[in-house]
């Protein structure tokens, strides 16, 4: 068994999927910016049939990827496999997180307890569940949620909103879904050489959305914007920024959508990316109607960028943070959208550093005070088990 005392603080992060998503960019954005002297994260793939996003850049670094095999795929082993990853680093760990967007899932904080890992985190990424819970699925919520209190140190959520959802009258701190500003101030050159690598004349009014295609970013919606956007701007584009390598009914369904609006040729789906804070540079506006966000780091990237950005009134209210968002209700139709899109796509762009500073967006502070955070229920779980 190793000293816990004698090194740095030791993280077991949970919920890092092959699918570029909020909880990804999270991760990978704290992950970028540790002082590995102090504190450091390892990872657990559980669905190990495939790599995680950022895995080589993980690896590269000296950190550790366990992979389990899909529960759905087969349970049995997956548990398995968890067990013996636990009991083979038995007092390596000083914190465990499971970051999650619902409660189906909640054994790696189950064995976190039993194999006396000081720091047991849950944080929940959601604040709705986009399918309708059937009988079967609320009685696993039920009895998970007994789980999640009976074994857990703290709850953390992206939003207000998250916590309440996933936690109701529990307490819970909110972490704020930081970012590397610096990565996303606007630079004009930039602008004109992403639209130059890309073949977008620079008087082509570009539309961006980033998320995955499904239903809760509410693509459908999207395009019937875009389509009454066009009509007043025919010289424009539309990007779409998102794993799309997998044919799915959702992603089919959009692509009808947009052949029956005869706007193939103003639609690009550009796939999963890791230069979207250029691609930012190069939109004009980016636009996100979604159904629901537990948080919504876009809003927080585009606003970093002075890019304005249109979203839902589902977005939580922590991501207003500047004049570059705007917020439209999803009880608006698709017209009204489109206009309040012409209206503030004209609006300058500027060096918006030190609002994300001051709203607490930055990612140094924000470590530092999840650290802190760790360091302080470490150490009182220790005290209350001598």
């Amino acid at each position: 068994m190793i000293n816990r005392e004698s090194r740095r603080l030791r993280v077991l992060q949970v919920g890092m999927t092959r699918n570029l998503g909020g909880i990804e960019t999270y991760l990978i954005e704290q992950f970028r910016h540790l002082d590995k002297s102090k504190i450091d994260y390892d990872f657990v793939n559980i669905t190990g049939e495939y790599s995680i996003c950022y895995e080589d850049e993980i690896l590269a670094s000296g950190s550790k990827i366990f992979k389990v095999v899909s529960r759905h795929k087969n349970p049995i082993l997956h548990y398995w496999q968890w067990f013996n990853i636990l009991l083979q680093n038995k007092g390596v760990y000083d914190v465990i997180v499971l970051n999650t967007n619902s409660l189906e899932y909640v054994f790696p904080l189950v064995l976190g307890k039993i194999f006396s890992i000081p720091v047991r985190v849950i944080h929940s990424h959601n604040s709705g569940f986009e399918n309708r819970q059937g009988l079967l699925r609320k009685m696993l919520v039920k009895c998970n949620t007994i789980l999640m209190n009976l074994c857990t140190t703290n709850r953390f959520a992206c939003s207000k909103s998250a916590g309440i959802w996933m936690f109701k009258n529990h307490n819970f701190h909110v972490i704020n879904n930081a970012i590397d500003s610096d990565k996303f101030i606007f630079n004009t050159n930039t602008r004109n050489n992403i639209r130059l690598k890309l073949d977008i004349p620079l008087n082509t009014k570009v539309v961006i959305h980033i998320g995955r295609f499904s239903y809760p970013k509410n693509h459908d919606f999207l395009i019937d914007v875009f389509n009454e956007f066009q009509k007043k701007y025919p010289e424009c584009l539309l990007l779409l920024v998102g794993k799309n390598d997998e044919s799915t009914p959702y992603l089919e369904n959009i692509k009808y959508k947009i052949g029956e609006y005869g706007i193939s040729d103003k639609v690009r789906f550009l796939g999963m990316r890791e230069d979207v804070p250029k691609l930012m540079q190069a939109a004009d506006i980016c636009l996100m109607p979604s159904l629901f966000e537990g948080f919504g780091i876009v809003a927080i990237e585009a606003q970093a960028a002075s890019l304005p950005i249109v979203v839902s009134d589902r977005f939580p209210d922590e991501i207003m943070i500047s004049d570059y968002i705007r917020v439209v209700s999803l009880e608006e139709n698709a017209e009204y959208w489109a206009s309040n899109i012409v209206k503030f796509i004209q609006k300058k762009r500027t060096n918006n550093r030190k609002v994300i500073e001051n709203s607490g967006y930055e990612i140094n502070k924000e470590i530092g005070r999840l650290k802190k955070l760790f360091e302080q229920e470490k150490r009182k779980e220790e005290c209350s088990s001598e």
